[in-house]
């Protein structure tokens, strides 16, 4: 078979393809073979309906035209493989009715992997920040800990202030109709939050257990029920409980109920070390990203079109799978953003092509500096795993061997172990006067992988 590679645009080629007469014939009679196992004629047995019989039934245009549905997906393959042309799109095939007298010719335009030209990637300067922890983060997380172990206390003697819990009954209608779903007996409202439309928890302000109030409020314009939206709504309150939240003092007592620390100093002293560790790591992580992002500015490449779109594909179905494990359904999310899923897929392209991006940049370094990764890393890597998944390791080892997912963990050790490079390389700066804390990181990056 001959193949010519013409490059017709940027990261894209035309092949022109010659299958040989011989090969031509080959397949025509393998296609029509197939044909006659498959066909049905009255008088023959399944499978044995000869084949002049086939071609009287079928037409000789539609076996013909088998013999391609057949075969040129692997003569296509068979050129990609002989030009080592690497294909990243769907091919545009230009072709012909095949004749069996003569070479069958065809073209096929493809867009194919970009090279990177690389510019600087070792040595870069980049901006790394301090990771420092503040008394009020401290002081932050210890009252997100009072908050876990707050309690509600009956307050039942006095009445309704801000912030208190009150159990209610409720009905409402709007223009004399009853709202639908709108009713509740025993219902908890926190007086405050937010929860129910606005003026509704004003209203319960000041009320006292056992008293009924009856007042209106209207629907916000943006209200998500589209019926009700500026209409007013009649609701009639009963109050049946009043309880206050009661938050723990920091004491050492305190310390000793939340924790196995004896004083609030060992458990303070405890907090700041584990947002030290969080910090440290943070800062590490957007220093990894912001490297990599440094070396792939400095290279020079146009990511073909097609990468883009199948990153995107994925990272749509990544962000499917989130969702679901959420206990939602795509079609909850897309009605609540007001998108359809193909608008939330063309959203997804500038994020993809970053990835894509980077993936290519490190792929280029990873080979102009001979990094490599060894069978046995793998298998330490998966033996890793093992922990995590409750599995015997050697089994796990022999179980990814033998599914093909070792060549996935080789890639991500390949990533990884080539932003190590870049970072061990990298010399670390201030970060400039007013840039935000944890600008440049990206947890999707596929510097943070591994």
């Amino acid at each position: 078979m001959k193949t010519e590679v013409k490059s017709v645009a940027e990261n894209e080629v035309l092949l022109e393809v010659e299958v040989p007469q011989e090969e031509v014939q080959r397949s025509y009679e393998r296609t029509l073979k197939r044909l006659a196992r498959e066909v049905s004629l009255p008088g023959f047995r399944k499978g044995k309906v000869p084949v002049q019989m086939v071609i009287a039934r079928l037409g000789e245009d539609y076996v013909r035209s088998q013999t391609l549905e057949d075969f040129l997906p692997e003569w296509y393959d068979a050129a990609l493989h002989d030009t080592e042309v690497d294909a990243v799109s769907m091919p545009e095939l230009d072709m012909k009715p095949l004749s069996l007298e003569e070479p069958y010719s065809f073209t096929a335009k493809v867009q194919v992997l970009p090279t990177p030209t690389l510019g600087e990637y070792k040595g870069l300067s980049v901006p790394k920040r301090v990771a420092e922890v503040t008394d009020e983060q401290v002081a932050s997380q210890l009252a997100m800990v009072q908050e876990r172990f707050a309690s509600l206390k009956p307050a039942d003697e006095r009445p309704v202030q801000d912030g208190d819990f009150v159990v209610v009954d409720i009905t409402a209608s709007s223009e004399g109709e009853p709202i639908e779903g709108a009713a509740a007996t025993d219902y908890m409202v926190q007086v405050g939050s937010g929860q129910f439309i606005p003026g509704f928890e004003d209203n319960l302000t000041g009320l006292k257990v056992g008293e009924h109030k009856e007042f209106t409020v209207t629907f916000p314009a943006d209200y998500q029920v589209e019926e009700l939206q500026d209409k007013p709504a009649d609701f009639v309150v009963d109050v049946k409980e009043i309880k206050e939240k009661v938050t723990p003092e920091l004491s050492d007592d305190f310390a000793k109920d939340v924790s196995e620390f004896e004083t609030l100093d060992e458990l303070n002293a405890d907090v700041r070390e584990r947002l030290e560790k969080s910090q440290a790591l943070a800062v590490e992580r957007e220093f990894r990203s912001r490297t990599v992002d440094a070396a792939v500015a400095n290279a020079t490449f146009s990511v073909p079109p097609a990468m883009v779109e199948r990153e995107a594909h994925g990272l749509y179905h990544e962000l499917e799978s989130n969702i679901g494990e959420q206990g939602l359904t795509m079609d909850v999310y897309l009605k609540a953003m007001e998108k359809t899923a193909e608008e939330v897929e063309e959203g997804l392209k500038p994020r993809a092509e970053v990835s894509v991006r980077r993936r290519l940049v490190l792929d280029a370094i990873r080979e102009a500096e001979g990094i490599e990764v060894t069978d046995d890393e793998v298998r330490e890597r998966i033996k890793g795993d093992a922990a995590l998944l409750g599995r015997d390791p050697d089994q796990l080892v022999i179980d990814v061997y033998a599914s093909g997912r070792h060549d996935m963990v080789r890639d991500e050790l390949l990533m990884a172990k080539t932003v190590d490079f870049l970072v061990a390389e990298a010399v670390p700066t201030d970060m400039p006067e007013g840039e935000e804390e944890g600008d440049g990181a990206d947890e999707d990056a596929v510097a943070d992988k591994g």
